[in-house]
């Protein structure tokens, strides 16, 4: 019977050091390409200097993501999920029509403001959308999980306060809510100084207001 051999390796020092799990270095990878990819840019990022500052090498990069477009889109589907979740959690309790759109509002915003860099990184990608097929195929689907996750959520919502319940009503509202987003934080990266939490969050709140209405 062949005996069990660990999961491991060994050092430069001849002792054995345990293998980091797979999920372990997906996660030390993402977390260096978004440092990477919010520093420099996506264009300019390359994926050895992503492995390096996450530890790896340039070969762990492709075990885990195909390209430098699956591993930012990895970025985007967790960020959106991430977001998406945070909202909900965070108007879930509340009961009234003002308060929601209050709330939600003023959260969008605070990311708005908070993750200048982040956005500023997705207009670039989208940009690039444009001219790179690849990442153009990357975007899009992106984009078109974010509609259809902000519609389901904003459904799910409105029913509360007897607005419509389907999803495909907020189709429109989804898209425009995404573009209020994007476009104030094109503003706020242009000129910092000339956007506000408050404005931000003003407009968030009228689109919000007209998709929830009654």
């Amino acid at each position: 019977m062949t005996p069990h051999i660990p999961d491991r390796t060994t050092t430069t020092a001849g002792s054995p050091r345990r293998r980091p799990r797979r999920e372990d270095v997906r996660a030390g990878l993402l977390a260096a390409a978004r440092e990477v990819f919010e520093e420099i840019g996506y264009v300019a990022a390359r994926l050895d200097a992503i492995a390096e500052r996450a530890g790896y090498t340039k070969g762990a990069v492709y075990s885990n993501f195909g390209s430098k477009q699956e591993l930012f889109a990895t970025l985007l589907g967790e960020r959106l999920a991430d977001t998406a979740a945070d909202v909900l959690a965070q108007v879930e309790e509340l009961t009234t029509l003002e308060e929601t759109v209050q709330h939600a509002a003023r959260y969008l915003a605070r990311n708005v403001i908070r993750e200048q860099r982040w956005h500023t990184l997705v207009v670039e990608f989208a940009l690039q959308a444009g001219r790179d097929p690849e990442v153009g195929d990357v975007f899009r689907e992106d984009r078109r999980t974010r509609r259809t996750l902000l519609a389901a959520t904003l459904a799910e919502r409105a029913g509360a306060f007897g607005a419509p319940s389907d999803p495909e009503h907020y189709t429109v509202f989804a898209t425009v809510l995404l573009a209020t987003v994007n476009g104030m934080a094109v503003e706020c990266a242009a000129d910092p100084e000339a956007v506000s939490e408050d404005q931000v969050a003003g407009s968030i709140a009228a689109v919000l207001h007209a998709a929830l209405a009654p």
